[in-house]
């Protein structure tokens, strides 16, 4: 436990430091803001109530690039300078080093996040803001980027060029979190379990259910399956390249 809580102080350390993160983080913090606040205020046919689902509708396209964008350099870089070699000789097993980062950038986004609480505080001393959909709605948040990160952290383990993991990350999780739109594309009401195989795979619908408000335990385990899943994929890598050498 130790040995973990040195490496996430140390990945968190270096979100601080990283240009990349600023750049992701104040493009997260600001772009969907403006978007929101325009139809909000600027729009005069929109509507007048006091609520921020608007604002969460951006969320998950603007996750994917944040958590995407977070995870590329994480193993890629490693690899690139030639310190992944180092780092898999240190004392931790590499279970410990995946969770060490995964949670420093879980953290990471989660301090994010944290920076958005003043919209809902001034939207409500404009009207009676519903709280519930609000707090549903950051922790779907964050939730949908432990799954983001999970991922890009093993896409970035197995690719040695940033961009390419961020390419990877990009495209294998618009996939996943259309899933069911593009399923019902494709095979229209033909194949109703193929539709709802995708609708369970895919991060939108419990995202969307969270969002609402409601908080459902399969929702929750699917989250920690999920990240469970590719962070063990995550560590079996990084364990295939310590005994290779």
């Amino acid at each position: 436990m130790a040995e973990m809580t040195v490496i996430m102080k140390r990945e968190l350390w270096s979100f601080f430091l990283s240009p990349i993160a600023y750049v992701a983080g104040a493009a997260f913090l600001f772009v969907p803001a403006f978007f929101w606040f325009s139809t909000l205020f600027l729009n005069t046919g929109g509507a007048t109530e006091a609520h921020m689902s608007n604002f969460f509708g951006y969320m998950p396209l603007a996750m994917l690039f944040l958590a995407s964008a977070l995870t590329m350099r994480q193993w890629a870089e490693e690899r690139k300078i030639g310190t992944l070699e180092l780092l898999l000789t240190y004392p931790v097993t590499t279970t410990q080093l995946v969770t060490g980062k995964f949670l420093a950038s879980f953290f990471f986004i989660g301090i994010l996040l944290l920076m958005t609480a003043s919209y809902p505080l001034t939207l409500s001393l404009f009207g009676n803001l519903d709280w519930g959909p609000v707090i549903g709605g950051y922790l779907g948040t964050w939730l949908l980027s432990g799954a983001y990160l999970a991922f890009g952290l093993f896409a970035s383990s197995i690719t040695k060029d940033q961009i390419v993991s961020l390419i990877v990350s990009l495209v294998v999780l618009l996939f996943m979190f259309y899933a069911s739109s593009l399923a019902l594309i494709v095979f229209g009401t033909n194949h109703p379990g193929l539709i709802e195989f995708f609708t369970v795979i895919s991060p939108a619908t419990h995202f969307s259910s969270i969002a609402r408000g409601v908080v459902d335990l399969g929702d929750l385990l699917y989250y920690l399956v999920f990240c469970s899943f590719f962070l063990f994929l995550n560590s079996s890598v990084l364990e295939l390249k310590k005994r290779v050498g």
